[in-house]
């Protein structure tokens, strides 16, 4: 990093227990992870200045890297389950067709069908074809992701390094904003986002960003490479 540049870092948590009755827990695979990722960031000074969203996995996460944390609610994921349910509901127009049974009951063994499936149940949310009622509107999502994003750009001013532990979901929008994309590339990169993947920024002092890296998991062995 550059002397004038101040340094972002987009941390999705590590593994949650998928397919059991509380999925924001970590699993062990994932506590493993978080305590990798906490060694690797705390030897590039990650662990300066932590901002996590107020789930469960994201405090369990954060609490491998460092003391020093603030809570922004704003970094919370919306609810994938509510979105795909309202997604396969024939009542919402879209004709999908949902997996099958033995796949809504084992989601972990299921996770490539599933995450195949969402970028087109994104979509659907995100052009207001979909209506969930337990995540509102993306456009609500996509307006509380932008505030937080501001407050963490705000937080830089007195951090040369900020890291945010939250979702997939935030991830992947933050940075389609901050980075100009376009909402196609926020749905490839939503669902390739590693559990305790860190995604650098750099924000160049006339106000652009830069890319260093995305969904980096050179900190974990290929063992521990989990998409959910």
């Amino acid at each position: 990093m550059t002397a004038t540049a101040h340094r972002l870092l987009l941390v999705r948590h590590a593994q949650g227990s998928l397919g059991t009755d509380d999925y924001d827990r970590l699993s062990p695979t994932g506590h493993t992870q978080a305590e990798r990722l906490g060694a690797h960031l705390r030897g590039i000074d990650g662990a300066a200045r932590i901002v996590r969203g107020g789930l469960r996995r994201h405090r369990e996460t954060a609490d491998s890297i460092g003391d020093r944390q603030a809570i922004d609610a704003e970094l919370d994921e919306y609810r994938v389950d509510h979105l795909l349910t309202a997604a396969f509901d024939p009542a919402s127009g879209l004709g999908m067709t949902p997996p099958p049974p033995e796949a809504m009951a084992d989601p972990a063994a299921y996770l490539q069908t599933f995450l195949e499936l969402f970028p087109e149940v994104l979509s659907a949310w995100q052009t207001e074809r979909l209506e969930c009622p337990v995540n509102g509107r993306w456009r609500a999502f996509d307006e509380r992701v932008r505030r937080a994003g501001g407050r963490l750009v705000e937080a830089m001013a007195e951090s040369d390094t900020v890291t945010a532990v939250t979702s997939a979901g935030v991830i992947s929008t933050l940075a389609t904003v901050l980075l100009e994309q376009d909402l196609d590339w926020q749905r490839r990169l939503n669902v390739a986002l590693y559990n305790a993947s860190v995604t650098e920024l750099h924000r160049l002092p006339d106000g652009r960003w830069r890319v260093e890296r995305i969904n980096c998991v050179a900190h974990l062995p290929g063992d521990q490479h989990t998409l959910a």
